[in-house]
Order: structure tokens, then C-alpha cells, then sequence
């Protein structure tokens, strides 16, 4: 008996099918088939009933499959144990959301390449409800995310709090807008937003919706930093993370929209998988870092003047 032989059994187990275990574990029909003949000789019982097509456990086939599931959980875990004891090398892929570019690659991402030499980062940008699938699929291995309570969490995701955050409606700081304002006074105001797909646009429209409102797109314009230049250029209405206006050098020729009856809460969090190995200090001392950023944002925006804060943000 042989640990080849056991994830062969499990394989066919789970899939139903001789050739798409074989798919599964990159063999051959012909490998696979000696295989499961191998392990059933060395268990001495027969674990499929070939009467039925597809083939099905048989009652002692059952059983086994369990231990066998506990084996190659054991072999994992050890696997796992083994790795994280030593210093974290090789390939991280971040994913970060639009919008928390500001957030994450300054100090975080600085503090995080000084600690950990040996690990080469590879770093991309997406929606967060497009972060959150590739996390689920392991084509990442942690995400800073901006998450809203329209997101749904894919089972096997652990989302970890960094720090609240305000997504705000913005315009032109001569905007004939005064005091609060509702949804139904920005009806026919031209907004500028990410393309669709983007979370917070969303948000937006099914507000719209419930006042049975249009929403009129006057640009779409990938990335809130372009969105702001055009803003500031021409007017129009945005949408964007609170941190990132303040801290866009557009921010003098821009101003905050108090919409009554339309608000955003949304929560930066790191969005990770359920087992890193030895990748799992690096992913939590970068959450610690984009925690402790944050406050420190925070920190300048209330007690300091906006040029105080620019002259401290890292470039």
C-alpha cells in the first residue's frame, strides 16, 4: 500500500469516473486502472462494484475511502507543519483591490520586502468580489479587499479586519451642491465610475433602483485615481474610498457629497485561503502592517493639515 495508490482510490471516489480521476491526478486511464488494482489487492477487499456503471463503493469501499480521507488530510497538515517552520521564501501573489492602491503599496508592501528578503512578490489589482474567487481557487494567496455587505464570502475564505472605510460621493469643489442633499437631486448628474463589475457602482445603482431613478453614467474610467483628475478637470459625481480622496493631489478642487439617503460602509480586510505554509507570517505581517498604516493615516488626517499629510505619505 502506497500514498500514490491511496489518492488513486480517493480520486475515482470522488469523481465517479476512472478517466476523469485520471485527468484529475495527470495519468494515464491505463496508470490509473493499475492503481486502483493495486491498492485494492493490498487491502485485500473489493472497494468498487464494477456491476454498475459508473462503477460504485461498494459498503467496505465507504468505509475506507473515510481513513483514506484522514490519511491524506494527515499528509497535508504534515505537510503544512513542516513548511511554516522555516523562513518564508518563493512566490506571494497579492491581490489588491481598486481603489486601496494608496493603502497597501507604500510602507506595507515596503516593510514587508525588508522582512522577508527571500520572497518574491507578485502583485495585481482587481475587483474584490473577483479577488475572493481567485482566492477560493488558489490562483492567489492573500487579498487586500474593500468588502461590502453585498459580498458574498466563498466557503474556505478567511477574511481578517485591517480597518473600516468610508466610500464617499464626490464632485468639483465648485458644485452648486449645499447641505444635504437626496438621490433624487443627483438624478441626471453625470457620474464617473469604474466600468461595471465594480462593487460600489453596484451599491449605487440599486439605490438608484429603489427610487426607480436612472443613473446616468457621463464616463466609465478604470481606477478612482483617473476618476478624480477628470472630476477635478470637468465635474461630474464619483464614487471612491474616503482615504483615497483625501489623499489625492486633486483633493483642493474636490469636495464631499452628503447624500441623505445613500451611504457605503465597507471594511479593508485580508482575504486568505485556509492552509500558506510557511507563506503565513508574511500574509500576517503584511495585515498587521496595512492595520497600523491606517491609523496612521487616520492620525494625519485628523490632526494634521492636508500638506503635512502629502509630505509624509512614502512615494
Amino acid at each position: 500500500m502506497n500514498l500514490h495508490d491511496i489518492k488513486a482510490f480517493v480520486a475515482v471516489a470522488e469523481t465517479g469516473s476512472v478517466n476523469r480521476a485520471a485527468l484529475r491526478l495527470n495519468l494515464t486511464q491505463p496508470a490509473m486502472t493499475r492503481r486502483l488494482q493495486n491498492f485494492e489487492a493490498a487491502v485485500g477487499l473489493t472497494l468498487l462494484d464494477r456491476s454498475t456503471k459508473p462503477p460504485a463503493l461498494t459498503p467496505a469501499g465507504r468505509q475506507v475511502l473515510e481513513h483514506c480521507r484522514r490519511i491524506l488530510k494527515t499528509v497535508v497538515d504534515l505537510e503544512a507543519y513542516i513548511s511554516s517552520v522555516g523562513e518564508p521564501a518563493g512566490d506571494l501573489r497579492i491581490g489588491i483591490a481598486h481603489g486601496l492602491a494608496e493603502v497597501v503599496l507604500t510602507s506595507p508592501i515596503d516593510d514587508l520586502r525588508r522582512r522577508f528578503p527571500r520572497l518574491t512578490l507578485q502583485i495585481s489589482s482587481n475587483w474584490t468580489s473577483r479577488l475572493l474567487d481567485e482566492i477560493r481557487n488558489g490562483a492567489l494567496d492573500c487579498a487586500i479587499g474593500l468588502i461590502t455587505a453585498n459580498h458574498t464570502i466563498p466557503k474556505g475564505v478567511r477574511v481578517t479586519e485591517a480597518g473600516p472605510e468610508r466610500v464617499v460621493v464626490v464632485a468639483r469643489r465648485d458644485t452648486s451642491f449645499e447641505g444635504r442633499v437626496t438621490l433624487e437631486a443627483l438624478v441626471g448628474e453625470g457620474w464617473v465610475l469604474n466600468p461595471a463589475g465594480c462593487g460600489c457602482r453596484m451599491t449605487l445603482q440599486r439605490a438608484f433602483d429603489r427610487i426607480n431613478a436612472p443613473m446616468r453614467i457621463a464616463a466609465e474610467v478604470f481606477g478612482e485615481d483617473l476618476q478624480l483628475s477628470l472630476i477635478a478637470r470637468s465635474g461630474g459625481l464619483g464614487l471612491v474610498p474616503w482615504r483615497q480622496f483625501e489623499a489625492s493631489p486633486h483633493r483642493s478642487r474636490l469636495c464631499m457629497v452628503d447624500v441623505a439617503d445613500f451611504s457605503l460602509e465597507a471594511t479593508i480586510a485580508m482575504l486568505q485561503g485556509p492552509s500558506l505554509g510557511n507563506l503565513a507570517a508574511a500574509v500576517d505581517s503584511l495585515r498587521e502592517g496595512v492595520t497600523e498604516h491606517l491609523k496612521i493615516i487616520d492620525i494625519f488626517h485628523n490632526h494634521h493639515s492636508k500638506n503635512a499629510f502629502e509630505s509624509y505619505i512614502p512615494t
